[in-house]
């Protein structure tokens, strides 16, 4: 195995009203909000909303609007698979407070499992992507955030090699491009990204003229990034333990591959592992992913010809099972979710070799499995 630092440094939790506030979701009780300090450091997590199974996020670009998925089915008694828009006090954050949450509105979700959401630039859409049934939910989003009914919906077909996890398709999240007319899907089950025209004026998806992007068998893309130059695109395969590059033409909607790589050094990858997710660094010369079982956040590095990404390290994440980390807005932190040990740690990242350094500080919570940072609106 790579070499890779780890430290067992003393935890300071307290931080001044001038941090940065994020959220924090997975498979505990509900919604929780902390405040990254300056050197790292993180305050204890506040419960600021109740929902079960919210175990991904989405913030709106101008509201200070949150975007909740329940990862649940669509018959669960308890709580169906939902979609709900909750709304934060800005001003509580600016008194050096951690802001609740409000809930504006919940919608059904025509799917099984939804365990992705994100939102187009100009908040008008919300896309849930639902792995259990292999499908990609439309919401519209009105002018106060809150949420319209499902207004399309896209099941996938098909299969992958994989008799255990390919029988059928997996939608695993979307993301819509840099111009917002494309929705990108990374489908687990087909081995394939494929893309869709955000039909915008009709509140719909329809496929697009190229429709995916076909990765190799038993790959499993979980989990996709845009470069910041918009023309380059990041698929981390969950299975194959790879994240592979690929162009991306918003003229016509079409992804070619570049190249593939490992998120590992080991051969043969043992039993257990497999990736979760994927950040590019805002600088554009990063790429981080991260490794379940082995328990590290992969380090790449970005070709500034190709585009291309390269590992060149690996950093254990002082815990089990990073399913989810962040990047903070000036990508000055990473911040690793373990899942499994209840925990999430604090790293510095050097802005000249993209390399982690843990700054001692964590913080607990039950399972987490999804962060997101409150953003800054920009505009009316």
């Amino acid at each position: 195995m790579d070499s890779f630092p780890s430290a067992h440094g003393q935890q300071n939790n307290q931080t001044d009203g001038t941090g940065q506030v994020f959220w924090i979701g997975g498979y505990g009780p509900g919604i929780y909000a902390s405040r990254l300090g300056t050197d790292g450091s993180m305050a204890p997590p506040k419960l600021v909303a109740t929902q079960a199974k919210a175990s991904f996020f989405a913030t709106h670009p101008r509201l200070d609007v949150l975007y909740v998925v329940t990862e649940t089915a669509i018959g669960d008694k308890q709580r169906a698979a939902s979609l709900a828009a909750y709304q934060f006090d800005r001003t509580a954050y600016q008194a050096g407070e951690l802001p609740d949450l409000k809930l504006l509105n919940v919608q059904p979700v025509q799917g099984n499992g939804p365990c992705h959401v994100t939102l187009d630039g100009q908040g008008r859409f919300a896309v849930v992507a639902n792995y259990g049934s292999g499908s990609v939910s439309l919401f519209p989003i009105q002018s106060n955030g809150s949420l319209e009914p499902e207004s399309s919906t896209m099941e996938h077909r098909g299969s992958g090699p994989n008799n255990a996890r390919q029988q059928g398709p997996h939608a695993h999240c979307s993301m819509v491009d840099p111009t917002d007319r494309w929705v990108l899907v990374a489908d687990l089950g087909l081995d394939q990204v494929l893309v869709y025209q955000l039909d915008a004026q009709n509140k719909k998806l329809v496929p697009g003229p190229n429709p995916f992007l076909k990765l190799s068998g038993g790959s499993g893309p979980r989990h996709i990034a845009f470069h910041p130059n918009g023309k380059i695109l990041y698929v981390i395969n969950e299975m194959g333990m790879t994240l592979t590059s690929a162009t991306w033409e918003a003229e016509t909607g079409k992804l070619t591959e570049i190249a593939t790589v490992r998120t590992v050094a080991e051969e043969p990858l043992q039993g257990g592992w497999s990736t979760a997710e994927v950040l590019v660094h805002p600088s554009g010369r990063f790429v981080y992913g991260s490794n379940r079982g082995h328990d590290t956040i992969a380090l790449f590095a970005i070709s500034p010809q190709t585009g291309a990404a390269a590992r060149i390290e690996n950093f254990s994440t002082l815990g089990k099972t990073p399913r989810n980390f962040r990047l903070d807005p000036a990508g000055q932190f990473l911040l690793a979710e373990n899942q499994d040990s209840n925990t999430i740690h604090s790293f510095a990242i050097d802005r000249a070799t993209g390399f982690l350094k843990p700054t001692g500080h964590s913080i607990s919570t039950e399972k987490p499995a999804c962060i997101k940072f409150m953003t800054k609106p920009t505009g009316p």
